[in-house]
């Protein structure tokens, strides 16, 4: 392979990573809707002004999170088509409608219209309406299916049920993860406002209350995740893992999902218990962004990941 190609290889594959964070963030405002929020924690009688902060916030990275995404969905489908091209060579319309054409293209177009339709619904989030906070909603939760119409899911190896167990991968992933980056850039940011007394209160609930989706969406992730590993690999799998070059690169995946679940386990059991004071919040926090940074780490493996050969295939 020569260096252009090696360049435009890491090049793809960082669009590819910005596009899953992208997706994650979309999945994780969307689960701060109002209507969800406001139902899981009652807020709005005890505290209005973090009830109506925390979604406006939400609702801006979801705004900032869908811009990218569609920019990186242009990207990549220009990184696509340079990819079919000697070096040096223009990319033309013909050769960019040639590559839509295909069972991926068609993946491509549905991610873009799902983009668009989360940038319009998202901005009319941010102005707390509800039908754009129910459309942005749905448009993640699209774009969490829609993922999977340009890698591994859509290929024979992954059967029917493929692209629904990706699907969900993603979305149990988003829910996660995404959550979590939404509750420390929107949710602990807004009680910096209140009072000494009250704060603990607040963000007791507010981890509270993502923890106990963590504790669904968490385990949920993994476990569809090596339901896919089995559909693509075999029920074997585990056996194979240092066989190939895709093998170590799930196994380095795996290793992170280890870390993670620990980092989870920790926060839920040690940091946020122990939320009753400021001592006890920046302890929560550093524990929460390393799971954060871990989490980024993993959709980087990721996206290398869902571009690789399957073994014995090149």
């Amino acid at each position: 392979m020569s260096e252009a190609f090696s360049l435009l290889d890491v090049a793809a594959g960082a669009a590819r990573w910005g596009w899953l964070l992208s997706v994650f963030l979309l999945l994780g405002a969307g689960s701060y809707a109002p209507f969800l929020f406001l139902a899981r924690t009652r807020l709005e009688a005890t505290d209005p002004d973090i009830a109506d902060a925390l979604p406006r916030g939400a609702a801006r990275i979801g705004f900032s999170a869908a811009l990218l995404l569609l920019a990186l969905t242009a990207l990549r489908l220009y990184l696509q088509t340079r990819s079919l091209q000697e070096p040096g060579e223009p990319v033309t319309a013909e050769l960019v409608g040639a590559v839509l054409s295909t069972d991926w293209g068609t993946g491509w177009k549905r991610q873009a219209v799902l983009g668009l339709l989360a940038v319009i619904a998202f901005a009319a989030a941010k102005a707390d309406s509800r039908f754009g906070w129910m459309v942005a909603t749905a448009a993640g939760g699209g774009l969490g299916l829609a993922a999977g119409m340009t890698g591994h899911a859509m290929t024979s190896r992954a059967g029917s049920l493929g692209l629904w167990l990706d699907a969900g991968h993603v979305w149990a992933g988003g829910l996660w993860l995404g959550g979590l980056a939404v509750l420390l850039m929107a949710g602990l940011s807004v009680c910096r406002k209140l009072s000494s007394e009250r704060r603990p209160i607040v963000i007791k609930a507010l981890v509270a209350d993502f923890s106990r989706r963590a504790l669904i969406f968490g385990p949920l992730t993994i476990g569809l995740g090596a339901w896919l590993a089995a559909q693509y690999l075999g029920w074997s799998w585990p056996l194979d893992l240092f066989e190939s070059d895709y093998g170590w690169t799930l196994a380095i995946k795996l290793g992170l999902l280890v870390i993670l679940a620990c980092l989870g386990a920790y926060n839920w059991r040690v940091a946020q218990p122990g939320l009753g004071n400021s001592t006890g919040e920046r302890r929560f926090r550093k524990s929460a962004v390393l799971e954060l940074v871990v989490g980024v780490v993993l959709l980087g493996v990721t996206a290398v990941l869902v571009a690789m050969p399957f073994p014995g295939e090149h």
